[in-house]
């Protein structure tokens, strides 16, 4: 019996400078929630959960709800199901789910002293995970070709896929941006473009045409999630959608791969179950021939999770890397931090290679807060 001494619900914080922005928000602030789970051998298992910025109180609030339920219980057991009062928004209990899905699994992990991706019986086994580099925000004073300079030093480091956002300028200037950014990194790289559902349904396959005729290989997000129909559209006539990140219904998934809406579908493992969540939603469009892609803007834990998922499972054909949104990077093991030809190479580290999380100011910056301690010293 290995049982859940304690648990501690942190928040993480940093301040951002706000020149950088996407088409619905800018970065004036990243704040992310997290949760530890110890055990009586001084393992610490660590979670994250996905989380609206101006509703994170919702979620820490819910966290600590939950974790009163798990102390005393056994990490091994499978049958451990979230209980949580009706009261919060509907995103927040898939969202506190998945945080304590991802936590147990790196607790067990770690207590059997293998890397996560090797415990999740997924079909790949060379702990090998292809990423691709996520960035390409608007920033104030910046031009073409600063976006050009910037995806081209992600080449530079090992990507050979880099994403951008699209969809808070006129289009023709938009345009301009992808073409500067496919000329810098030339013909042999994925370029995706996030358009943050911004596109308008009406002329949404003539612009991803346009898009596709300046680099584009693919379109994140083009309009509305619930606009299956345009996005059905857009697959099959102009480019190939991935969605869709903010969705924690896996019946909304559903219903996407039946519309033949997304040639390649992506999740959060903070918002749709964790581990157990992801895979299951793999497996529904591997089912449906589509590949999945880990979503992930977040803090070091999200991003080492959504690597041992890439690591664990073929049918993920890539996972998010953020150049922008890269909190809590000096926590991650060395070999998560290179990419070498499009790949990150996971090493031996047990669990998600994450030890532990302190509070206090961090060594990359920002600072983490405790929520809730319950049965932690």
């Amino acid at each position: 019996m290995a049982p859940i001494r304690g648990v501690s619900v942190l928040e993480f914080r940093r301040p951002l400078d706000g020149r950088s922005w996407n088409p619905t928000m800018r970065w004036t602030e990243r704040r992310a929630p997290l949760l530890l789970l110890h055990d009586d051998e001084e393992n610490v298992g660590i979670g994250e959960a996905w989380s609206r910025q101006g509703e994170i109180a919702q979620i820490l609030d819910c966290l600590a709800e939950v974790g009163r339920t798990l102390v005393g219980r056994d990490a091994d057991d499978g049958t451990i199901v979230c209980t949580h009062p009706e009261r919060f928004p509907p995103w927040v209990a898939p969202a506190a789910a998945s945080a304590v899905d991802m936590a147990l699994h790196d607790l067990r992990a770690k207590r059997a002293g293998v890397p996560l991706w090797r415990t999740l019986r997924g079909t790949r086994s060379d702990g090998r995970a292809a990423v691709y580099a996520s960035g390409g925000l608007y920033r104030d004073g910046a031009t073409a070709a600063d976006l050009a300079r910037e995806m081209r030093s992600d080449v530079a480091a090992g990507f050979t896929a880099v994403k951008m956002k699209i969809g808070a300028l006129p289009l023709a200037d938009d345009l301009a941006r992808v073409r500067a950014v496919h000329q810098a990194i030339g013909d042999d790289v994925a370029l995706w473009v996030d358009a943050v559902n911004q596109l308008a349904p009406e002329n949404a396959v003539e612009a991803c045409r346009a898009l596709a005729d300046c680099g584009a290989h693919a379109i994140q997000a083009p309009v509305a999630f619930d606009d299956l129909a345009t996005m059905a559209q857009v697959n099959r006539h102009a480019l190939p959608v991935i969605a869709a990140e903010g969705e924690h219904a896996h019946e909304r998934f559903r219903a996407m791969l039946d519309a033949q809406a997304v040639g390649c579908l992506q999740f959060c493992l903070g918002l749709v179950g964790g581990f157990s969540g992801g895979a299951r939603l793999a497996a529904m469009a591997a089912a449906h021939g589509v590949p999945s892609t880990p979503q992930c803007f977040s803090t070091a834990v999200m991003q080492a999770a959504s690597l041992h998922f890439g690591a664990a499972h073929r049918s993920v054909a890539t996972v998010e890397y953020h150049r922008f949104h890269d909190h809590l990077a000096a926590l991650l093991p060395a070999s998560m931090r290179n990419v070498v030809d499009g790949h990150a190479v996971l090493g031996d580290e047990p669990g998600l290679g994450i030890t532990s999380i302190e509070a206090g100011p961090q060594p990359c910056g920002g600072e983490v807060e405790c929520h809730a301690a319950i049965g932690v010293q």
